[in-house]
């Protein structure tokens, strides 16, 4: 999971940022990073959407508002997990107009930041978690079995609602679904989702559906390494349920 936290107390943002790497492992969630802010400003020069999967916004900041930001952030991001932070309650009816997930009161603690952890249910979100293609084409990515790229098309086969083609590049591809950790790249012009694997040999995935993958020899160890820490995560969350 990527986090944004957003806080011009550079005090509370540390301590926030260190009870949520506490307290997610605890949860079953897998922190992959967490980027402070000292400002809506900042934040906002840096955004764009689908980046994240949870921003935390203090309410009190100088000049824009957490509210403020969180309007901005809905402009284009309409899926991303919104907490706010706050001392106070009073903006409980603005949290609703951005449809914000959950609010967090000061001072931080660690009961609170484990409930508000537990609230986000990191497996519902990600069997829901989508991202817009340069097409507009919005897809689930749990939906995704496998892509295969020919001739400036990729065609993305899915579990529900059959194969789709897009015109992109490869590389604008992977650059979209490689940052989760369970596609890879096994093979030229092909990208696979682990969690579609129904058995592997040493040298072919076989997929839910049918497909049939090729590992590429070349980097062969390397997704075969992929496969297997992706395999152990899932047991260790399933265990910790």
């Amino acid at each position: 999971m990527n986090i944004a936290l957003v806080d011009d107390d550079q005090e509370e943002l540390f301590r926030l940022s260190e009870l949520i790497e506490r307290q997610a492992s605890c949860v079953g969630m897998t922190i992959k990073r967490i980027d402070r802010y000292h400002s809506g400003e900042a934040f906002l020069a840096d955004f764009t959407a689908e980046c994240y999967d949870l921003i935390l916004l203090d309410i009190f900041m100088d000049r824009k508002s957490g509210i403020d930001v969180a309007r901005k952030i809905r402009e284009t991001d309409g899926t991303v997990c919104l907490v706010f932070a706050s001392s106070s309650n009073e903006f409980a009816s603005e949290s609703y107009e951005v449809s914000a997930h959950d609010y967090l009161l000061k001072p931080f603690t660690e009961k609170r930041v484990a409930n508000m952890l537990k609230k986000l249910n990191p497996e519902e979100y990600e069997l829901g978690r989508a991202v817009i293609l340069p097409d507009g084409q919005r897809i689930v990515l749990r939906n995704i079995i496998c892509t295969e790229y020919y001739n400036h098309t990729v065609t993305i086969y899915n579990k529900q609602g059959g194969a789709v083609k897009t015109r992109i590049s490869q590389t604008e591809l992977q650059g979209i679904l490689l940052r989760y950790p369970y596609f890879c790249c096994c093979f030229k012009g092909m990208i696979v989702n682990f969690y579609e694997v129904s058995r592997k040999s040493e040298d072919v995935f076989f997929m839910n559906g049918g497909k049939t993958v090729p590992i590429s020899r070349r980097r062969g160890k390397e997704v075969r390494d992929a496969y297997t820490k992706f395999r152990f995560e899932r047991l260790r969350k399933e265990m910790l349920k």
